[in-house]
């Protein structure tokens, strides 16, 4: 990913310019989706599977049928969870081997 690289999610009617690096976390809410960013949340129309056919493959993974977590933020995991700033997110037991393998892939 290209420093400075962004998405548009819209929210709230507007389309919101977000940093690809600021996204932590998107979790499924119904109808709609959760971006968790560095410095605010936003709740955006879509589905999961469209979202995130948005976000760099090679930068998030799909954790779990109802989280995506931005690799680069992953801070520790185990086979339940898996933290990202402090905050534990659900691993699908389907997932872990898949999560270990993307970890260990990337670049520093």
């Amino acid at each position: 990913v290209k420093e400075g690289e962004y998405i548009f999610i819209k929210s709230n009617l507007k389309k919101r310019k977000v940093f690809i690096d600021d996204i932590k976390w998107i979790e499924a809410l119904g109808d709609y989706v959760k971006v968790f960013t560095i410095d605010n949340n936003y709740v955006v129309l879509s589905t999961m599977k469209s979202f995130e056919k948005e976000l760099p493959q090679e930068r998030f993974l799909r954790i779990h049928k109802s989280y995506i977590v931005n690799l680069d933020k992953v801070e520790k995991f185990n086979s339940k969870n898996v933290e990202v700033n402090g905050t534990q997110i659900p691993l699908s037991r389907n997932k872990k081997q898949e999560l270990s393998e993307a970890l260990s892939s990337q670049q520093p």
